[in-house]
């Protein structure tokens, strides 16, 4: 999936988690971060570009990698804000952004191991080509209808 799909595939997952918590700046915040964050893990691509000895949904593509990127998330959040409802909103934004990354990688046809470093177990359900630009239209599309359901309340 490229980067308008796990964008729409985040602000969709994202604005429906958000509903119950009304349209708050928290929230909208929550949705904004894990969107922008969403392609976070193909920084892999950009650093084997560069040369690095990095593989492609390698330790990116990783629930160990959402977690890293929530606590990072949470502090930086913390930082700003002084409070630890923040905290818990970075993390969560932070997480949430990489785990729909996953979800949406698992769709398509190249697998990979998101339970790195602890198991051994590659997943990919070959629904879709990553570069299905269709695919990744309507992605975008189901995200932005509900972000818009989200702004409704």
């Amino acid at each position: 999936m490229y980067s308008e799909g796990h964008a729409g595939l985040t602000l969709a997952l994202s604005s429906l988690l958000m509903i119950p918590f009304g349209d708050r700046y928290e929230t909208t915040l929550f949705i904004i971060v894990a969107t922008l964050l969403a392609s976070l893990p193909d920084i892999d691509l950009s650093l084997q570009r560069k040369g690095y000895p990095i593989h492609h949904r390698g330790a990116t593509h990783s629930i160990f990698a959402a977690v890293i990127c929530g606590v990072i998330s949470a502090v930086v959040l913390y930082y700003l804000y002084r409070t630890w409802v923040y905290f818990l909103i970075g993390f969560g934004s932070g997480f949430i952004g990489i785990v729909s990354h996953l979800l949406g990688d698992i769709l398509t046809y190249m697998a990979f191991n998101p339970l790195w470093p602890f198991r051994d177990y590659e997943i990919s359900l070959g629904i879709v080509a990553a570069s299905n630009q269709q695919a990744n239209n309507i992605m975008m599309i189901i995200g932005v209808l509900c972000f818009a359901l989200y702004a409704m309340q």
